[in-house]
């Protein structure tokens, strides 16, 4: 014979806890308006406090078990409800337990399969409802339980946890104990107490809470709970079904319910969900909206920063200025990527920068003084501003093109779906729009950075919340395709270019397992929700929560999980990394000990170290150990011994410059003694100079002695970090401290060798 326990063996519920269910009789009660307000106001406490009360009592007379009208009975006395009332209450205990039930497949697909091949099966449970009712659960999630034989604890006063129920049976069922297994959940009651016995016990085990759920906190938590809770026994038991059902899906879910509802409130039908973010968003409200049954078409549009924001660019000073805001200047660090910036070659680019200017000699790097210096140059160079006009001609073009072909404008009942950022975007969407139509454009954002609508473009916001770590809702919006780099024309259809690596990085990541996941979240979310009339709730302290812990303390498993995403935030990269890997104890010497932190990028490959270093409390404290050792007089004389040695390993100088004085693009000013050991060092390659100008007031007859000296006044058309008085006099200095001073150099950028 073969017996199964019944709850979290074969069933469980919608919420996470089966306390739970006194939460939705809570709500259900306060609607009815027929009860007294103390018990509507606190019967989840009241209910659990009588069943605690019942079984004292029951152990105290002798019985192991109690029924639910020894439950309620307690009850009565507690809140002086009637007969009446108490029937209706008990009938709304089973009646929310049967809407809230569901089966967990693999044990029922068991349990069929040992009857298909003619095996003898019953149900045993520890549990105060009484035979009918647990019947008519069960039957409620399959027909197969119909005429299997339930052996409930409250019917006889026994439970399987001493064993005492499983003698009931036997003795009802004639078998022997040799003969017999017993499945279940409890490794108490179910394997243990079955086990003493001589049965064999096999461990089912059950889907337990984790560590960051917290359901007792509401309703809504305990419906959200218990649906990540269930999807989790369908899945695979991996990392990234786990944040799909148990983080992504409650963080999106509530965004796409508002929206819907916004859409509805507005008088919208038209959703179009823009590329990337969009893709698992459209996925979501689908599944709502076959639900629901709401007349509002869905709609997936492909574009990006990349194929927006300079088309729609009017040739203006101001408006290349807010472009070049927004463009995340700050990141380029090569000419490269400067030009492939304004989508231009390296020889378009080059060819509008001042004639006199020696900016660029060759180099393939850029530093962020320089590159600030040629976006300076060119938002003033009008020439520049109507190429820039000119070259996007074509991509303008195709962007109209695509649109017209893909949207709908023939009235304003449509928006625009995004994620996160600035809005910026959008708007440059919106005057793009411009061309062919001249209603508002529509927007819904999760958050916003810090843009505003303006006559054209109107934004609707979530959470307007300054939520930590917000980009990385971002992370939890990836798609199965790169970024949109352009349009194409075939056959009189415009469709997307796509950056290919990015997104089959994204696929061998689990993207699919993980739309999934989000998506049986969704559906069962969803379900609960309508069954227990609360389909408009939606509770934004889950969405801080889970933000928090995702963004501040992720258990290790999930702080993994997003480390090591494919991640690029920008699209300028021309590699993929990942987004927070873990940093090595040599990567943060050479971060926090040698370089103090300024050059993070340098030694880091991922694209987020903070993060790496928030979730990794070994990483924070060997940084801190690091920058303690840095600050110690040991640690000062190795920074000064390993400073001298790599820009003065050879006796020929007597002269020295510290090492962090030569890196990045650097001026010498003087060409004595001082100043010539001083450009030797700089050309070793170790010295990490980038680009040097060396200048002297006697330029022409050092020039003539063949030495590659400048004049002073070339320093103006120069773009650098720093300059490096190499004098060894003090009066000499002090003189070409206050010329260059007068030259309006910051005093900051002025350094004595």
């Amino acid at each position: 014979m073969h017996s199964f326990d019944i709850f979290d063996t074969l069933i469980t519920r919608s919420t996470a806890v089966p306390r739970g269910i006194f939460m939705l009789m809570e709500k259900r009660m306060c609607k009815i308006n027929r009860f007294d307000s103390f018990l509507c106001a606190n019967f989840y406490e009241l209910r659990s406090g009588a069943e605690r009360l019942a079984r004292r009592y029951a152990r105290s007379a002798g019985r192991e078990e109690v029924t639910l009208d020894d439950i309620y009975k307690i009850l009565s006395m507690t809140t002086g409800v009637s007969e009446e009332q108490l029937e209706e209450l008990k009938k709304l205990e089973v009646d929310l337990e049967c809407d809230n039930v569901l089966g967990i497949r693999k044990n029922i697909a068991l349990l069929k399969k040992l009857k298909k091949e003619g095996e003898r099966v019953v149900l045993i449970s520890d549990m105060y409802l009484d035979e009918e009712s647990i019947r008519c659960i069960l039957c409620r999630v399959d027909s197969v339980f119909a005429d299997i034989p339930v052996y409930v604890s409250s019917a006889y006063g026994k439970t399987k946890g001493n064993g005492s129920l499983f003698l009931v049976v036997q003795k009802q069922e004639q078998v022997n104990f040799s003969d017999w297994i017993h499945y279940g959940d409890n490794e108490s009651a179910d394997i243990r107490a079955a086990m003493k016995l001589g049965i064999k016990a096999i461990h089912l085990v059950s889907e337990e809470l984790k560590e960051y759920e917290h359901p007792e906190k509401s309703i809504y938590h305990q419906l959200s709970v218990g649906s990540s809770r269930y999807v989790r026994t369908l899945g695979r038991g991996d990392c990234v079904s786990e944040v799909g059902s148990s983080l992504a899906g409650p963080i999106l879910y509530p965004y796409v319910k508002w929206i819907l509802r916004e859409s509805l409130r507005n008088g919208i039908n038209r959703l179009y969900f823009v590329a990337r973010d969009g893709w698992i968003l459209q996925h979501i409200a689908d599944k709502i909206i076959e639900k629901e049954s709401y007349q509002i078409h869905t709609a997936y549009i492909y574009g990006s920063r990349v194929t927006w924001r300079l088309p729609c660019y009017d040739g203006s000073k101001e408006d290349l200025r807010e472009l070049l805001y927004y463009s995340n200047v700050e990141e380029v660090s090569s000419w490269e990527g400067l030009a492939k910036l304004f989508q231009l070659s390296l020889e378009e680019l080059l060819s509008f920068l001042p004639e006199k200017s020696d900016i660029y000699k060759g180099e393939k790097q850029i530093s962020k003084s320089e590159a600030d210096t040629v976006c300076k140059w060119l938002q003033e160079n009008e020439a520049f501003r109507r190429y820039l006009v000119k070259s996007q001609g074509k991509n303008r073009e195709l962007v109209i093109h695509y649109l017209q072909q893909e949207l709908d404008v023939s009235d304003d009942r449509f928006a625009f779906v995004e994620l996160s950022g600035s809005g910026f975007t959008q708007q440059c969407l919106a005057k793009i729009l411009g061309n062919f139509y001249t209603g508002e454009v529509k927007n819904f954002f999760y958050c916003l950075s810090d843009a505003h609508g303006n006559d054209c473009c109107r934004f609707f916001q979530f959470y307007p919340n300054d939520l930590k770590r917000y980009f990385m809702l971002e992370l939890m919006c990836r798609a199965p395709h790169g970024q949109v780099t352009g349009y194409k024309e075939e056959a009189g259809i415009i469709s997307p270019v796509l950056e290919s690596r990015e997104g089959e990085w994204i696929k061998e990541y689990g993207i699919e397992t993980y739309r999934v996941a989000v998506l049986a979240y969704v559906q069962y979310m969803e379900d609960a929700c309508v069954r227990n009339g609360l389909a408009e709730t939606q509770k934004l302290d889950i969405v801080k929560e889970y933000m928090e812990l995702i963004a501040e303390h992720p258990p290790k498993r999930i702080a993994e999980y997003f480390g090591h995403m494919p991640f690029s935030c920008s699209g300028k990269k021309n590699a993929m990394v990942e987004f927070a890997p873990p940093i090595s104890k040599k990567q943060l010497r050479k971060m926090y000990f040698w370089d103090n932190g300024k050059n993070i990028r340098h030694f880091y490959q991922g694209d987020h170290a903070e993060y790496a270093l928030t979730v990794s409390n070994e990483a924070r404290v060997y940084k801190e150990k690091c920058e303690r050792y840095r600050k110690s007089w040991i640690g000062k004389w190795i920074i000064n011994c390993i400073r001298f040695f790599p820009t003065c390993h050879s006796l020929e100088f007597d002269y020295y410059c510290p090492r962090e004085f030569l890196q990045g693009n650097v001026v010498i000013y003087g060409a004595g003694k001082v100043g010539q050991d001083f450009v030797k060092q700089a050309q070793q390659k170790r010295a990490g100079c980038i680009r040097l100008l060396w200048v002297d007031s006697n330029y022409i007859q050092l020039q003539a002695a063949g030495l590659d000296v400048k004049s002073p006044e070339e320093i103006k058309g120069y773009s650098f970090d720093r300059i490096i008085i190499a004098v060894h006099h003090a009066a000499a200095r002090q003189e070409i401290w206050e010329r260059l001073r007068n030259m309006g150099i910051e005093a900051e950028k002025i350094y004595y060798g």
